[in-house]
């Protein structure tokens, strides 16, 4: 983990942590940080990888104290919530139904009927 400074090692362990991809994680710490990163050199800091087996204890506890946070944090997100996403594909198909566009209204239903799991 030689050579990488800490900003940018906290940077791709949360990105890892909140299931961004290798590739995703490179993407990102080339645009905020100016640095080519290799997809290997990020997977290196996913301590669930067989490439980060060798992964410092303290940097696992980032980890996973980060990915702990994420998935606590999801229940705040309305998208998360099925009677969120039912109210927002009611609204969607009754614009649709009112637009005449059909097709659209029935992949809604379609939708509502796999969040409920009534298909």
């Amino acid at each position: 983990m030689a050579n990488i400074p800490t900003a940018v090692a906290i940077h791709i362990l949360q990105g890892l942590a909140c299931f961004d991809t290798p590739e995703q994680v490179a993407a990102s710490v080339k645009v905020n940080f100016g640095l080519v990163l290799t997809r290997q050199r990020i997977e290196a800091w996913h301590p669930e990888r067989r490439a980060g087996a060798k992964l410092g204890a303290h940097w696992r506890e980032m980890f996973y104290e980060t990915r702990a946070r994420l998935l606590a944090e999801v229940e705040n997100i309305p998208i998360a919530c099925r009677s969120y996403r039912l109210k927002v594909l009611q609204r969607v198909a009754e614009q649709a139904e009112a637009a005449g566009n059909l097709p659209l209204a029935i992949k809604v239903l379609e939708q509502a009927a796999r969040e409920t799991s009534e298909h």
